[in-house]
């Protein structure tokens, strides 16, 4: 059996490419090499990610059993598979790496708020596991479907991920706003939660593969693409433009 090459991954890089250029130009990064850093263990972790799910994907569901004995209907078994399997599981990955690295590359431990840097570690794990992802969906698939699958993957599945982890890594940046421990916790919890429900209703959507629900998934996601601009502005944008505003006079604004 083949196995995959360079030039397959080159195939899955390019998947998420585009996106990666989105999120650095529309940061700004203005520490330089600190960003750097945690952008590639983020593509690290976002590729670790989705390997440990592949190799305990038999472990966790051993025998999900869909066989018409069964009389499973075909609606609980999307739902298995869109919740369950692929947001439930996913995401849990997903976002226990994002708050590893925001915890260590991206929170000040004496004000006790998240920087603006998270989510820029949120979006690169959510591309380095749609890397990887991509990667082996596409080299799985017959030579003739090939270019529409890369197409599907980078317009649809990177860009579903990234926002479902810049959405959840808004969170972490909203829990700056209260005191209290207990509603901070609050906050990030619903983060995870809404990562789960989002992931889960585009999959659900997704996987019958009629045109109905590829458009209802695409409406989806635009407005999670307004929500998540608009929420830049406020947390990102506005945070880093009061940063540079504060910083000492000796210090040149470039």
């Amino acid at each position: 059996m083949k196995e995959m090459g360079a030039f397959d991954y080159l195939i899955g890089a390019a998947t998420v490419f585009p996106w990666a250029v989105v999120i650095w130009k529309a940061y700004k990064p203005k520490k330089g090499w600190q960003e750097v850093i945690g952008i590639l263990f983020a593509l690290v972790f976002g590729w670790l990610s989705t390997d440990l799910i592949l190799r305990l994907h038999p472990i966790l569901w051993p025998e999900t059993d869909f066989s018409p004995k069964k009389k499973v209907s075909l609606l609980t078994q999307t739902a298995h598979l869109a919740f369950i399997q692929a947001g439930i599981t996913e995401e849990t990955f997903k976002i226990f790496f994002i708050m590893v690295l925001s915890f260590v590359l991206g929170y000040d431990r004496k004000t006790k708020e998240f920087s603006p840097s998270v989510v820029l570690f949120g979006g690169f794990v959510a591309m380095g596991f749609s890397f990887v992802e991509n990667t082996h969906y596409i080299f799985r698939e017959p030579e003739e479907k090939k270019l529409n699958l890369f197409i599907a993957r980078t317009i649809h599945s990177s860009n579903i991920h990234l926002l479902i982890n810049l959405c959840f890594s808004m969170f972490l940046l909203k829990s700056n706003l209260k005191q209290d421990v207990g509603a901070k916790r609050l906050i990030v919890i619903f983060g995870f939660v809404l990562a789960v429900l989002q992931h889960g209703v585009v999959d659900f959507l997704l996987i019958p593969g009629a045109t109905i629900g590829l458009w209802i998934s695409t409406a989806l996601f635009v407005g999670i693409w307004v929500w998540v601009v608009t929420d830049w502005r406020i947390y990102v944008i506005e945070k880093n433009r009061q940063s540079i505003t504060n910083l000492p006079s000796e210090v040149p604004v470039i």
